[in-house]
């Protein structure tokens, strides 16, 4: 996969594209329809497959200042896209002039002059240019008049009749279901980060924690409480318990958030070292204790749960 920093970059091959479009929050199941569809049609009608992402994403420059968050960040998406035997990934700078371009003008002057485009491949719920264009009648008559053709996917549920989107997958998230959002993933969400240095109390009533902490400020973050995940280190996977809140029993400052993972049956050194826990499901909501002890019996019965 051959990853282009911006549309105007694209590099001239003599293949003609087919390209798909979209923010690819999660790279949910929904996605993965829409990158296999891309892949069988570029295929069959020997093109090149091209995805169109944003870098900021929209929501960022269309409403500066706004809580944003997202499943994956910008580097775990480009490490799930290399994955998924695309030929060209172009990252394009979303910005308020782009954003006032007229879909016609995007299809016309920017696809299909710019990627050779011969092919488009259309997500359910995909709108393009400022006029929201999202009618796949009037994209096919552009597709006449600019000599490329469409393919539009179809919307899909979970078993659990969950509709497959991300603003799903962050709903879910938020409110704790992180099992009900691997549904539409495809895959467990997950947590990556530096272990740093905390209080080190957990050592002291025998659950010793590794302190995870997260760069990437628009990382959505679960419903605080315990969860059920697990890790690979040095290519062992182990069960991990971990706590997401602000540790009220040994913590005043109710409006930080910390996550803190109990790696069973692992000794070692991870200080500085960066980890991946994945999420299985949530345990329970997170409490204040009376004392450390109290704690302490709450996390052996947390701990009978995973390992039962």
């Amino acid at each position: 996969m051959e990853i282009i920093s911006g549309i105007d970059n694209f590099p001239c091959i003599q293949d003609f594209t087919c390209v798909t479009v979209g923010t690819f929050d999660g790279l949910h199941i929904g996605h993965q329809a829409v990158l296999k569809q891309l892949k069988d049609t570029a295929m069959r009608k020997k093109l090149k497959s091209a995805v169109i992402t944003f870098s900021p994403h929209p929501r960022e420059v269309l409403f500066p200042g706004a809580d944003i968050c997202f499943v994956l960040s910008k580097e775990e998406k480009i490490r799930a896209f290399s994955k998924s035997g695309i030929d060209f990934l172009v990252i394009h700078p979303f910005s308020k002039e782009f954003a006032g371009l007229p879909a016609e003008v995007f299809f016309k002057d920017l696809l299909c002059k710019k990627l050779k485009m011969k092919h488009l491949i259309k997500g359910f719920n995909n709108h393009f240019g400022k006029d929201r264009l999202s009618d796949i009648s009037v994209i096919r008559q552009y597709g006449i008049e600019a000599g490329f053709e469409v393919t539009e996917t179809q919307k899909l549920f979970t078993e659990s009749h969950y509709p497959v989107s991300s603003t799903t997958v962050r709903q879910l998230i938020h409110e704790g279901k992180v099992d009900k959002a691997a549904e539409i993933l495809g895959y467990n969400f997950f947590i990556t980060g530096k272990v740093v240095h905390g209080k080190h109390l957990g050592r002291k009533i025998g659950f010793p924690t590794a302190n995870i902490l997260s760069d990437d400020k628009h990382k959505i973050v679960p419903k605080s409480g315990v969860y059920e995940g697990c890790c690979i280190i040095n290519g062992i996977k182990y069960r991990v318990m971990l706590n997401i809140g602000s540790n009220p029993t040994v913590n005043a400052d109710n409006n930080k958030i910390f996550f803190e993972a109990h790696i069973l049956n692992f000794s070692g050194d991870l200080y500085s070292k960066e980890i991946t826990v994945t999420l299985i499901r949530r345990l329970r909501d997170e409490k204040k204790f009376s004392s450390l002890e109290e704690l302490k019996r709450q996390l052996e019965y947390d701990k009978i749960k995973i390992s039962a």
